[in-house]
């Protein structure tokens, strides 16, 4: 089985909607992230990441590191992934713009959640998380 090694961000906004992310052709809501490449540190990875699928730059926003996280890739038969995820808190909505490989992105509130076919990674992870930042 091929492993694929990643860095994603739990991202939340002021109101504590939770971003997620769909690919072109994917059925499934992700965070932002991505492959970390060769010689590249996870934090590098999401910094490029996020610019190249939402047009963010991190370095604006507070950022902290979750966990690591092993799972079945959704995208790509006998895949695993194992992520570096991070969280990172936006401070404004309006700065999100999509590009890349991403074809819509949406903000996930407490009583919708559930209404979203989200990957693996997140749905394990980083909504358990995101859960009990609403308490």
């Amino acid at each position: 089985m091929k492993i694929i090694h990643l860095a994603n961000a739990l991202v939340t906004n002021s109101k504590q909607e939770m971003l997620a992310v769909r690919k072109i052709g994917s059925m499934y809501f992700q965070m932002v992230g991505g492959k970390i490449e060769d010689n590249e540190l996870p934090m590098e990875t999401l910094k490029r990441e996020f610019l190249e699928e939402i047009n963010v730059d991190i370095d604006k926003h507070n950022v902290s590191f979750l966990g690591e996280h092993q799972t079945q890739a959704v995208n790509e038969k006998d895949t695993l992934v194992h992520a570096q995820v991070f969280h990172v808190e936006l401070k404004r909505n309006s700065e999100v713009k999509i590009s890349a490989e991403i074809e819509e992105y949406v903000w996930i509130d407490f009583e919708h959640y559930h209404n979203f076919k989200l990957a693996h990674l997140l749905e394990e992870f980083s909504l358990p998380i995101w859960l009990d930042m609403q308490k």
